[in-house]
């Protein structure tokens, strides 16, 4: 597995090797280290050419040695920059399930909470008053359920729903278009410096020296789409680059939030037309998000009194919605008879609830 990755690092080092061409040539060898055998690459060499062209191929043949892959790692070390691949058991479940998974992720700060419960809150840069309260509202309450809040690192609404995490003591992911060692917007980078102090984290799959350009804030936008169980647009104007993120997520099977907003608002006409449209719930208070996962608020849960560690490992489990008994099992890896006692103790203390079809949800 580790030549795996090394393998998929060495192909995103190079600025010619569009999603299209990595793809296809990880599909081209069965097992992915074979990219570093040279001999391999010579086997392969027309089918690679027809992949990359002929300058490219030799440009990449050329550099398949150790001290060209000891500059690259040398170079995220010198940035504090790491990586996780497609190959690693930690990579993000969902995200790792969309149609194109970033086939490396770029990260700064702590990548276990790229595997939290999240959810995308994005929407206008040009953000108004009514934006910022709704946006900082459901933010704060967000965390209160357990939320870790993902977002764009662009201004207005992305600034404000990582500012109010942060205040609010949660977690918060920037997904950045472009690479890590230039933080775009320049305004951002104490923003950034802050979520990365908070234990959030910072991720690209664009590697260091990518030159940003337009067209990478849309491909950006599914993996924030990728990575969050649901999308909270709170505000959005009908040309708002968050429709793009709202189409990865209908696309991939999230549920879509839309906050409503004033008739006479044009900065709210594209949040409104989502409702219209059934592309998105429409919400104003916080429940009309946590009443689809049965959550209750996670102050709540962590005040519970006297719960003894394989309680606390069920209720861990639960904090992400309704789950059946099986799935507890497989989840906590706790067997039968004691779970059946400790499903039967919460029940009674009111700290979870049974549901039809033998599933729990904590209260």
């Amino acid at each position: 597995m580790l030549e795996n990755r090394d393998a998929v690092i060495f192909l995103d080092s190079f600025n010619f090797m569009t999603y299209s061409r990595k793809k296809k040539i990880l599909e081209l060898f069965s097992d992915p280290k074979d990219i570093l055998d040279r001999a391999k690459l010579v086997e392969n060499k027309e089918k690679l050419t027809a992949i990359l062209t002929a300058d490219l191929y030799k440009k990449m043949f050329d550099n398949l040695n150790d001290k060209y892959m000891s500059k690259v790692v040398e170079n995220l070390n010198k940035l504090g920059i790491k990586t996780l691949t497609i190959f690693d058991k930690d990579y993000p479940e969902l995200l790792k399930n969309i149609d194109t998974p970033p086939f490396v992720l770029y990260y700064k700060g702590d990548k276990s909470i790229l595997n939290n419960l999240c959810i995308g809150v994005v929407g206008s840069r040009k953000i108004t008053n009514y934006g910022v309260m709704a946006t900082e509202k459901f933010a704060r309450e967000l965390v209160k359920y357990g939320f870790t809040i993902v977002s764009g690192l662009a201004y207005g609404v992305d600034t404000v729903a990582h500012t109010e995490t942060l205040k609010s003591n949660g977690k918060t992911i920037a997904v950045l278009a472009g690479g890590l060692d230039k933080i775009y917007p320049t305004a951002n980078i104490q923003l950034a410096n802050k979520i990365i102090e908070a234990g959030g984290a910072l991720i690209s799959e664009m590697p260091p020296g990518t030159k940003l350009e337009a067209h990478m804030f849309p491909i950006r936008n599914r993996i924030i789409a990728g990575l969050s169980k649901a999308v909270l647009i709170t505000e959005a104007q009908e040309s708002s680059g968050s429709l793009h993120t709202k189409n990865y997520a209908l696309d991939y099977g999230r549920d879509v939030f839309a906050v409503m907003g004033s008739i006479f608002s044009d900065s709210s006409r594209g949040t409104n037309r989502m409702i219209i449209n059934g592309h998105a719930k429409g919400v104003c208070q916080i429940e009309d998000i946590v009443e689809e996962y049965h959550l209750v608020p996670f102050i709540q849960k962590q005040e519970a009194r006297d719960i003894t560690s394989p309680e606390q490992v069920v209720l861990d489990f639960l904090k992400d919605g309704e789950k059946s008994f099986q799935e507890i099992v497989d989840g906590t890896g706790l067997n039968v008879s004691t779970l059946n006692t400790l499903l039967t103790k919460l029940s009674i203390r009111g700290i979870i609830k049974k549901l039809a079809g033998n599933t729990f949800y904590l209260k």
